[in-house]
């Protein structure tokens, strides 16, 4: 008697499914590399900074800026109600600016950010109009170029009548 191997009965390999099983993980690997690169290629990353060692000396400034805020106790209430802004500064300060620059600055969107010109309607407080401000976390600071002091915030708007305080 001789013990011979059926070898009909065995299909390919390629029609089996432990080769494809092995052969799929690295293969998406490099699918998912490939996808990466493409990312890392058409993206641009608007957080980092390009100039690092400039923005470093503008954070020192900034300090200056909101330690002579803290010297003169600047205080403000931000008012946002549709797409009028109103402001009302406190301050022990008796040089009250004409205009006063208000920035907001989101997270991780630069094209989002604004600058607005506000104007004095009467004895510290201040109004302007606002573009669409979206819903979500803003860096609100408010910057006074006459004085040279700068106080900020960070807010979570709502896209409702919204008070704000900012120090």
């Amino acid at each position: 008697m001789e013990n011979k191997l059926n070898t009909s009965s065995i299909p390919p390999w390629y029609k089996q499914f432990w080769p494809w099983f092995l052969i799929s993980l690295p293969g998406s690997v490099v699918i998912a590399s490939i996808i990466t690169i493409f990312i890392a290629f058409n993206t641009q990353d608007t957080v980092v900074v390009d100039n690092y060692y400039k923005e470093g000396l503008a954070i020192n400034r900034d300090l200056s800026r909101q330690q002579h805020a803290e010297k003169l106790d600047v205080r403000a209430t931000l008012q946002l109600h549709e797409n009028k802004i109103r402001l009302y500064t406190k301050t022990t300060n008796t040089n009250a600016d004409e205009k006063l620059l208000l920035r907001f600055t989101h997270p991780t969107l630069s094209d989002r950010d604004q600058q607005i010109a506000l104007s004095m309607i009467s004895s510290g407080i201040y109004q302007a109009n606002i573009l669409n401000l979206s819903d979500g976390i803003w860096n609100v600071a408010l910057l006074s170029s006459l004085s040279n002091w700068e106080i900020k915030t960070r807010i979570n708007y709502q896209g409702n009548q919204t008070t704000y305080t900012i120090r």
